[in-house]
């Protein structure tokens, strides 16, 4: 089937960046694009012919997001909860990292499987209504209620398919677990559990689920964080990523603890960490990638450092609001540019609204840099769609372009905030929000329309949302006293 997008300003992929094309035409055919550009352009390309027209006056047409980091089975419950916490008796050094090594596992270790999966529907479908075409979730194991039973895993991406999101699916796994003890000190431990045991769920999980529902589902290895993985288990990681084509994500560069740990268990920084159990790789993304260097500048990495991480062509997922709103900051997104080291964009928790990520990860830049000619909004735009899809490796993902997969977001224009219309980019970035998104299509099919998604009932969903959330705050009240 033929639809046409019409009478839209339309954001397409052209020499190799992303450009405006007024009064712009996309035509879909069936899940992929035919032909996209001016009117003339789309004409002589393919013809008039069209089974279905969108009208898109007064919308502007961009690529949808490719959002390469979140979670969302606990995040609807931390949503303002964990935020300006007090009395969290951190380690100094460990200052705006108390919600990490206390509150978290508190909140995770209180969420039972029915909690988790009505926390994911609403999640994925806020995911949805916000232009997030293909998302990255990272799930957790015996940190949460369930003891990370994989079924979990699989029920997730089946509201994902159910949604008509794109999924890359991240079953976590770890050989130790951490935490906070009363006088302040973030401690390590040895799961309890067989962590291997987990590791093989994972895999099978991953070699069994990869590519399930036409396609749109996708999975990916998730060691989860760096400071809880022994060198065997990463170097197995890679082993089975090399063996199997998966993608690899970590978190990584999360907090100075987490820096200190690596130097003083294994003689390394981070980064050399990587290296040297061979994660570094086009199929490898690194979450977060705040703290790679002991004072958290990124000008303090070794010559060795950055030349690893570009010509390895590794991915950084960079996570702005989640460490703004804590007091953290990354510097910095221009440094990281300037290495030629790849990065893309990620929602993390809440909200899970690419547009807030891109405003803060432009505004926190020219911060840092002291200059507002830093963090331009092209590529800020570039780094949550092409960007995340490179690090995906689907050059046919994130891009309005011939070939590529029919995923459109029209972003309403006809609006008090939106005119004059000077420059799209800029309002993308530095104006927009999800509440703005009218009408998003997954592979030519619509999946939210007039700003409601389809495929969720969103009175109900909101609803046991909120009944799930009074028995979870309970707990977590008893668990941290």
């Amino acid at each position: 089937m033929k639809t046409r997008i019409e009478n839209g300003t339309v954001v397409l992929w052209r020499h190799g960046r992303h450009e405006v094309v007024e009064d712009g035409v996309v035509l879909m055919d069936g899940g992929s694009i035919a032909a996209v550009g001016t009117r003339a352009e789309v004409l002589e390309q393919a013809g008039a012919d069209a089974d279905a027209l969108i009208d898109a006056s007064g919308r502007l047409v961009i690529p949808g997001f490719v959002n390469t980091h979140l979670h969302v089975t606990d995040t609807p419950f931390t949503r303002g909860y964990l935020e300006e916490a007090t009395n969290l008796s951190v380690d100094a050094k460990e200052t705006n990292y108390g919600t990490l090594y206390r509150m978290l596992p508190a909140v995770r270790h209180a969420i039972d499987p029915e909690a988790q999966l009505i926390a994911a529907e609403c999640a994925l479908a806020e995911l949805a209504r916000t232009g997030s075409t293909t998302v990255v979730e990272l799930g957790y194991d015996y940190e949460v209620g369930g003891d990370g039973d994989i079924r979990i895993t699989e029920k997730i991406a089946e509201t994902a398919m159910r949604v008509g999101l794109r999924m890359y699916s991240g079953p976590r796994y770890r050989a130790m677990h951490y935490g906070h003890a009363p006088q302040g000190k973030v401690w390590y431990e040895h799961y309890p559990f067989e962590g291997r045991k987990r590791f093989r769920d994972c895999v099978d999980f991953c070699t069994s689920w990869d590519g399930r529902f036409d396609g749109r589902l996708r999975t990916l290895l998730a060691p989860g964080q760096i400071d809880t993985c022994d060198p065997d288990l990463l170097r197995e990681t890679r082993r089975v990523a090399n063996a199997h084509k998966l993608l690899i994500q970590v978190h990584a560069g999360q907090s100075p603890n987490e820096y200190q740990r690596i130097g003083a268990e294994y003689g390394m920084t981070t980064v050399e960490y990587m290296q040297h159990t061979g994660l570094l790789g086009p199929d490898m993304m690194i979450g977060h990638g705040q703290i790679m260097t002991a004072d958290g500048n990124l000008a303090s990495l070794k010559p060795d450092e950055v030349a690893a991480l570009r010509d390895s062509q590794t991915t950084v997922v960079h996570l702005p609001w989640v460490k703004a709103r804590r007091g953290g900051v990354i510097n910095s997104i221009h440094k990281y540019a300037g290495l030629g080291i790849r990065q893309s964009l990620g929602t993390d928790t809440f909200p899970f609204d690419m547009f807030n990520d891109m405003r803060m990860a432009a505004t926190v830049c020219r911060i840092v840099e002291h200059s507002a000619d830093v963090a331009q909004s092209r590529d800020i735009f570039t780094m949550a769609t092409a960007g995340g899809a490179d690090a995906l490796g689907r050059p046919d993902l994130g891009r309005l372009a011939a070939g590529c997969k029919a995923d459109v977001v029209l972003v309403r224009i006809d609006t008090f905030k939106a005119s004059p219309l000077y420059d799209p980019f800029k309002f993308l970035v530095l104006a927009a929000t999800g509440e703005d998104v009218d009408q998003v299509i997954v592979e030519g099919r619509t999946i939210v329309k007039g700003g409601e998604p389809l495929h969720v009932n969103r009175r109900e969903a909101v609803r046991r949302l909120n009944d799930a959330a009074h028995a979870v705050h309970r707990k977590i009240a008893q668990e941290l006293g």
